[in-house]
C-alpha cells in the first residue's frame, strides 16, 4: 500500500501560500529490503519475535487501520514502537504518521510531531522534512509550533542531503523567497533542478517557471516549456493541472515549430525521470 509516506502531500493552508503536507498518505505498508512483501502477518510475528526490526515495522504497518478509523491501531503502534526501540528510524516516521492522521486513534498533531522529532535527531530524512513543515506551517497546523522558518530551513537541509525531494522544493521555495535563509535565487533553481531530475513534479513546475522569467539561471523558454509539459503530465490535482496547462501553452505560443519540437523531446525526457523509465 505505502510507496513512502513522504510521497503524498496535501493541503492549502493560506490564500497564495501553499504548503504540502508531508505527513498524509492513503496507506501505510513499505516492502522492506529482507522481508518479503507477500509475507503473512504469522511470518512476520515469528520473525519480528526473533527481533528482526524490519519485520517488527512491517509486522506494525501491516496492523495499522486506514486513516480515518477510531480504534484498532494498539497492536500496530506496540509493535511500530518496538521497531523503532530496536534502531529502525522509519518507524519514528511511522508512528508519527498514525498520530497525524488519525489511524486507528484521535488524530493528534503534538504527539505526532513528538515521534517526528525523534525521527530527526536519529537521522530520518522523513522526520527531518515532516518536522520542517511543521516549523514552516507554525500556528496553521492545529496544535503546531511557533512558525520559524530558520528552524524549518535547517530541518529541511538536513532531509535535502539524503535527497528526499520534497524537502528540496520546500527549501528551494524559502531561498526564492529569502524567508528563513537569504534569498539566493540560484540556489534555488539549483534545488528546483535537483527535484526535477529525481523527478518531483512539484520542482519540474517551478524549474520551468525560472526558465520562463530567466529567475537564478538564464531564461530558456524551450526549457521552460520541456519542464511545465512534464510538469502537466504528472500532475494529479485537475484543478492545477489546468493552471499549468494554460501556462504551457501560452509559452508554446511563442515557440517556432523547430522549437517546440525540441521542446517536446524534451520534455519526454524529463517525464521519464518521474516514471523510471
Amino acid at each position: 500500500m505505502k510507496e513512502s509516506f513522504a510521497t503524498h502531500y496535501l493541503i492549502q493552508f493560506l490564500a497564495g501560500t501553499i504548503i504540502y503536507v508531508i505527513l498524509l498518505t492513503p496507506c501505510l505498508v513499505r516492502a522492506q529490503a529482507d522481508i518479503s512483501p507477500a509475507a503473512t502477518i504469522e511470518e512476520l510475528k515469528t520473525l519480528a519475535e526473533g527481533g528482526n526490526a524490519d519485520a517488527m515495522l512491517a509486522l506494525g504497518e501491516k496492523l495499522i487501520p486506514d486513516p480515518g478509523t477510531d480504534s484498532g491501531a494498539t497492536e500496530g503502534l506496540t509493535w511500530l514502537q518496538k521497531a523503532a526501540d530496536a534502531g529502525n528510524t522509519e518507524a519514528w516516521y511511522d508512528l508519527g504518521f498514525v498520530y497525524a492522521n488519525g489511524a486507528g486513534l484521535k488524530s493528534d498533531l503534538v504527539e505526532a510531531m513528538k515521534y517526528f522529532r525523534i525521527g530527526a535527531e536519529k537521522g530520518n530524512a522523513d522526520c527531518q522534512a515532516s518536522l520542517g513543515l511543521f516549523y514552516q506551517a507554525g500556528e496553521r497546523i492545529p496544535g503546531g509550533v511557533k512558525a520559524d522558518n530558520v528552524e524549518a530551513v535547517k530541518w529541511y537541509k538536513l532531509a535535502s542531503d539524503q535527497n528526499h525531494e520534497e524537502a528540496m522544493f520546500h527549501l528551494a521555495q524559502l531561498y526564492l523567497w529569502g524567508d528563513g535563509v537569504k534569498k539566493d535565487t540560484l540556489e534555488a533553481a539549483n534545488l528546483f533542478r535537483k527535484g526535477s531530475e529525481l523527478g518531483n513534479v512539484d520542482a519540474q513546475w517551478m524549474l520551468g517557471n525560472c526558465y520562463h522569467k530567466g529567475i537564478g539561471l538564464e531564461k530558456n523558454i524551450v526549457e521552460a516549456y520541456a519542464l511545465i509539459s512534464a510538469a502537466v503530465d504528472g500532475c494529479e490535482n485537475p484543478e492545477q493541472k489546468k493552471g499549468m496547462a494554460e501556462t504551457r501553452d501560452k509559452i508554446g505560443s511563442e515557440l517556432t515549430p523547430e522549437q517546440l519540437k525540441l521542446a517536446q523531446e524534451s520534455a519526454q525526457a524529463w517525464g521519464s525521470r518521474r516514471s523510471g523509465e
